[in-house]
């Protein structure tokens, strides 16, 4: 997977960059729960360009991030100037919890069977009521497409995943249109949940 991202990452950045995520990103700061000592701490897992890092840190929070991609992390680093590690989210591991995790158009790419242990692995990393943003195309089932493994979830299909876990209150989940004017007719089914 991450070798795809580093083979193409400039034509993957160009259009992605500057995709308007305002919405959902507003969304997820709603129910971020305070820090006592400090701007809270959110993750952005799977950063690809950077453009979420970036807009969260200029917005005040205390902001790392992971890329499985070399050429990501780089991406990251150079555009959002923020710590970034080299990490899978089936290797994830952090020595502190965090306010929020971001995993916008990343978790796609974990397969069905393992995903429910990497939400888990997550959340773990995660304070009390601490919130985790997903997204993932609309769909139901696994593919490869450009080399790229995707899972493909409906809203109702992702609702019962979070419910599984047990450890979240009631989702968040709706659908949005693909930002990209290519890629219009393109449906996202996004979720929120907070620790209970």
């Amino acid at each position: 997977m991450a070798d795809y991202y580093d083979h193409h990452a400039t034509t993957f950045i160009a259009p992605t960059r500057d995709v308007d995520m305002s919405d959902a990103r507003k969304r997820f700061e709603s129910v971020l729960p305070a820090r006592k000592n400090g701007p809270a701490r959110i993750l952005d897992a799977g950063s690809g360009s950077g453009r979420d890092a970036l807009s969260f840190r200029l917005s005040g929070y205390d902001v790392s991030a992971f890329d499985a991609s070399p050429a990501m992390l780089a991406a990251t680093q150079a555009h959002a100037a923020v710590r970034t590690r080299l990490m899978r989210f089936e290797d994830f591991a952090w020595e502190h919890p965090f306010e929020g995790i971001w995993a916008c158009a990343s978790l796609l790419h974990v397969s069905k069977l393992d995903l429910p242990k990497v939400i888990d692995r997550l959340a773990a990393h995660l304070v009390p009521e601490g919130a985790l943003y997903m997204s993932f195309k609309q769909g139901t089932g696994e593919r490869v497409t450009d080399g790229r493994r995707f899972t493909d979830l409906t809203g109702t299909r992702l609702a019962a995943i979070l419910r599984r876990c047990g450890i979240f209150g009631e989702p968040d989940i709706w659908e949005s249109r693909d930002r990209r004017p290519y890629r219009a007719s393109e449906v996202w089914v996004n979720a929120i949940v907070t620790l209970t």
